[in-house]
């Protein structure tokens, strides 16, 4: 459900700033321009494709912003677009959380200045606020299991996929309209060598795993992956269900992420961990489309999709990412649960070293999630990104 009236003009120094939520196709498509208008001159921004940009603010195309309430805006200076942002209530997050938090996201400028940033978050929360929301939270696109969080440091080195870009002075511009920080995610890039090392510790734990009948390991069914999706989606919701954030995958959203996800998934890719028979942990690994999209500013025609296809299936990715993985809550701080779940990053990391891979982001890990800290730290992965979560009471 969308707003289709004016939301506000604020003077501004260098012009009046007018905000109005989209209404016609050119204001859809301004909105999606924004960002490759915004960031398409840095060397390390990674265009994504159009086509899954104009999807993902579909009602129609995407289930979970079906069922929100919200608004796409975008801000001009005269007949100049400046900047977008979209504001939204996620019935799922208030279900859990009961916190009356609505939230912002697709938030792009395109070229620093924080009036339009002020007269944006403004918009926003004005929208929001009239709904009776009590805080913004942000920025989420459109949910915590999607791409989220403001990129704060590592601005050198371009994002994975579904991970976001940006430039340094959203933070700045962000804290003087006085948002605060919530929450950081950081990204940790596993090394995985030439040739493929296996750091001492892990090496004891699989030989462990080896040890014990009851453990087993073993890759996506694709002979069921409707099945399979379902089974890791439901051990992920349960994974993370305590967690800060959390938000359940609906099953409209799960077919959803199936499908989008298909021609990334390989067998070799998603690795199920069994603890005597039972589906207990697992973990996946994707080929980093970024990387096989660069030099397309994010479109198929007139020949991009032979390019798209060369480099995943033919050339293949030099890094990977690692978005999902989990393990059941009765089986964590098990030692049994340790180890199936070490076995299974196992097995996913040496199958993408095996394809050329020798890079995995492992990506977004909690600041106080330090289980999992602990782990990436056995591997020496160091932290090179972190994207930040602001809140502001309203």
């Amino acid at each position: 459900m969308t707003d289709d009236t004016l939301v506000r003009t604020k003077p501004s120094t260098n012009g009046d700033i007018s905000i109005r939520p989209l209404q016609t196709t050119a204001d859809r498509k301004a909105f999606l321009e924004v960002p490759y208008e915004a960031y398409g001159h840095l060397e390390d921004w990674r265009a994504p494709l159009r086509f899954e940009r104009a999807a993902q603010i579909d009602p129609a195309k995407n289930p979970s912003l079906a069922r929100m309430e919200h608004v796409l805006m975008v801000a001009r200076r005269g007949n100049d677009v400046v900047g977008r942002v979209a504001a939204f209530i996620n019935p799922a997050h208030l279900e859990v959380h009961k916190d009356a938090t609505g939230h912002f996201g697709f938030l792009d400028t395109i070229s620093p200045d924080g009036e339009v940033v002020g007269a944006l978050m403004q918009a926003a929360e004005d929208w929001l606020r009239s709904r009776g929301m009590k805080r913004i939270a942000g920025p989420f696109n459109f949910s915590v299991n999607e791409e989220c969080g403001l990129l704060v440091d590592g601005f050198d080195t371009p994002p994975v996929m579904m991970m976001p870009h940006g430039r340094p002075d959203y933070a700045p511009a962000l804290e003087a309209c006085h948002y605060t920080k919530a929450m950081d995610l950081h990204a940790y890039m596993c090394s995985l060598g030439e040739p493929y090392r296996v750091p001492e510790k892990i090496r004891k734990l699989k030989e462990a795993f080896g040890r014990d009948p009851g453990l087993e390991v073993r890759m996506l069914n694709s002979q069921d992956y409707k099945g399979e999706i379902n089974l890791v989606l439901d051990i992920f919701d349960d994974a993370w269900s305590n967690n800060w954030g959390f938000v359940p995958f609906g099953k409209d959203e799960i077919t959803h992420l199936a499908n989008e996800l298909k021609p990334l998934i390989r067998r070799d890719g998603l690795w199920i961990g069994l603890i005597d028979g039972e589906p207990a942990c697992f973990t996946l690994v994707l080929p980093n489309l970024n990387e096989a999209t660069e030099g397309l500013d994010g479109r198929l025609l007139p020949f991009g999709w032979l390019q798209l296809l060369h480099r995943l299936n033919l050339r293949g990715t030099r890094t990977a990412r690692l978005p999902l993985a989990g393990m059941r809550r009765k089986f964590h701080k098990t030692r049994r649960g340790m180890l199936a779940m070490v076995a299974s990053c196992e097995a996913a990391f040496a199958a993408q070293h095996a394809r050329g891979v020798r890079e995995v982001e492992a990506s977004w890990i909690l600041e106080t999630n330090r289980d999992l800290i602990k782990l990436v730290s056995v591997y020496a992965a160091p932290r090179y990104k972190t994207y930040r979560i602001y809140d502001k009471a309203l």
